[in-house]
């Protein structure tokens, strides 16, 4: 992304005071302000919040985007980050009048038979009004907010330069500040085009097609653009009013769990966010899901995992559940995998006949995401959102069905899984797959056992070993050569110099002015050399970090054209 353009700078300038005024004054230092520190005692995580919400739409969302991903932020701050509110003023109708009618062509009129003025939600990036059209059904449309995307852009922008400066200077676990933004980036990018959520409103629909009892609402493709959605209304009752222990809340929870079943194990896509005011209760009893903004995909190797573990947690088994997600993820260093599982086995334990009202509020994935990140075992993000998005499940069933024991509501799914994973229908499939790979195998072995012994007699194969402390002592030899370097230089100097002023030494009124300066010069040489090669040694390899910071804050301060901007 292109560096901040000059215009920008008034709003830099924003983000460093409110930043600052938060507490957070070493971040308003990287882009050159001095202001006021805040915060007092206020903890961390709530400092984090106020400062998002102070800094407006594109960081509340940022900080709803990161209350999804506990692998990458660590539970105080994704708890306090989920209370972020995504409120924002109305716009005034004729702007919305004039977004539809761009979007759409023709008049709102010729379009609607009725358009309310007033919209029933408002939010940072869209609000939406209800409408009826000229054969009479009711819709919800979605209006994405006039002159959003700019803004959006130069806050992302900033988001950018700030991420680049705090490069290096520490991330969030194994995530870097850079990563975190482009992270917000492609979700923010997925919430700006309301065809993608209308493509995931549909899938969702077919999906559960054959299931009843459990749909999404009809899109309205014909009167849908990138900025404007148009849906079916839904009249039912919000999932917050349903009572708990009622008998529609009791079987609207198992209509979701059987749901998200067939979410993560059958179709291999799954609501992100299923929080209560996403779900609609009809009067029939249906379930209805809102809101497709945030979805994840599961591949097939995805879902082989969650088998493992749903079936695991449901049959005990620590050994096979950590074996799993240990497979799921990569990692740079060694595990240790006695340890790891022992953890397991202590989360599971706390599971076996609890009731869904004592259990953790992270949820169980959640927390074996956490674990995970903890042995640096680095998971898919589609494991981070699916991880909170069944938290927020267990959370609703906790108030919908609190006195019931999550192993046993779970239980005839771990049978469905293990009938489907170890029927003769599916090990027929694996069998007949193994077959492919070993004939592949056995087909390859001769060509691959000729280049390797051809490499052998030509002196191509290269073995390589790695000892840190020998990489170590390399390290210290090198600096030791330097500052020998530079002493040696310096004394050449001091000597050098004492040879030309035997030849030549004018005196003035009887002292040697050239001997004394020359002296003085070349030992402020020496001095210089000297503090420099001790700062080099303790430097170690920052000199990188320093060029690159460097080369950011000039960036910075460059203007679009190019050419350095002019203080007044």
């Amino acid at each position: 992304m292109a560096h901040i353009s000059v215009h920008d700078l008034p709003r830099v300038r924003e983000v460093g005071r409110i930043l600052a005024g938060h507490g957070f004054v070493e971040v308003a230092r990287l882009v050159g302000m001095e202001a006021k520190v805040g915060g007092g005692d206020i903890p961390l995580p709530r400092r984090i919040r106020m400062a998002l919400a102070e800094l407006g739409p594109t960081f509340i969302k940022l900080g709803q985007v990161l209350s999804v991903r506990p692998d990458i932020l660590p539970p105080s701050v994704i708890a306090e980050l989920a209370t972020l509110q995504d409120a924002a003023p109305q716009v005034p109708f004729e702007a919305i009048r004039a977004q539809v009618e761009r979007e759409l062509g023709g008049t709102l009129e010729e379009r609607f038979a009725s358009f309310q003025a007033t919209p029933v939600a408002s939010a940072s990036i869209a609000q939406v009004h209800f409408a009826v059209l000229h054969d009479g059904r009711e819709v919800a449309v979605k209006v994405q907010r006039p002159g959003i995307e700019p803004i959006l852009t130069s806050d992302l922008h900033i988001l950018t330069t700030l991420a680049r400066l705090l490069e290096g200077q520490g991330g969030f676990g194994a995530w870097t500040p850079v990563a975190i933004v482009q992270e917000f980036e492609r979700a923010l990018a997925g919430e700006l085009d309301f065809l993608q959520e209308a493509a995931a409103s549909e899938r969702f629909r077919s999906n559960h097609a054959k299931t009843a009892g459990i749909r999404a609402p009809a899109v309205l493709r014909e009167l849908s653009s990138k900025r404007v959605l148009v849906m079916e209304r839904v009249n039912g009752r919000r999932l917050n009013d349903v009572e708990g222990g009622s008998e529609l809340g009791v079987a609207a929870m198992r209509k979701i769990i059987e749901s998200w079943y067939l979410q993560l194990f059958e179709h291999g896509f799954f609501h992100g966010d299923p929080h209560p005011g996403n779900m609609m209760v009809l009067e029939d009893g249906t379930l209805v899901f809102l809101d497709f903004g945030l979805t994840g995909v599961l591949t097939g190797e995805m879902q082989e995992v969650l088998t493992s573990v749903f079936t695991g947690l449901a049959f005990k088994d620590a050994e096979a559940v950590a074996l799993a997600i240990y497979r799921a993820g990569a990692t740079s260093e060694r595990v240790d995998l006695k340890a790891f599982r022992g953890e397991i086995e202590r989360m599971m334990a706390k599971y076996e006949g609890a009731s869904l009202s004592k259990l953790s509020e992270r949820g169980s994935l959640t927390e074996f995401v956490e674990v995970a990140a903890r042995y640096r075992i680095l998971l898919p993000r589609e494991y981070a959102i699916l991880a909170r998005a069944t938290s927020i499940v267990d959370g609703i069933g906790k108030r919908l069905l609190p006195d019931a024991d999550i192993v046993e509501e779970v239980r005839p799914y771990a049978q469905r899984l293990i009938t489907q994973r170890f029927g003769p229908e599916r090990l027929g499939i694996d069998a007949v797959r193994a077959l492919q790979h070993a004939q592949v195998a056995f087909r390859d072995l001769p060509t691959q056992t000729n280049q390797l012994l051809l490499d052998l007699e030509r002196g191509r194969i290269v073995i390589t070993t790695k000892d840190p402390d020998a990489d170590a002592l390399r390290r210290d030899v090198r600096h030791a050569a330097s500052r020998l370097g530079l002493g040696l230089a310096a004394t050449g100097l001091v000597v050098a110099s004492s040879v030309l002023l035997a030849a030549w030494n004018p005196q003035v009124m009887g002292v040697p002015v050239v001997g004394v300066a020359a002296t003085m010069a070349f030992l402020g040489a020496t001095v210089v050399f000297t503090v420099l090669g001790a700062h080099l040694a303790l430097a170690r390899g920052s000199l990188a970090l320093w060029r690159k910071n460097s080369v950011a804050v000039f960036r910075f301060f460059r203007p679009a054209g190019g050419r350095p901007v002019q203080n007044d």
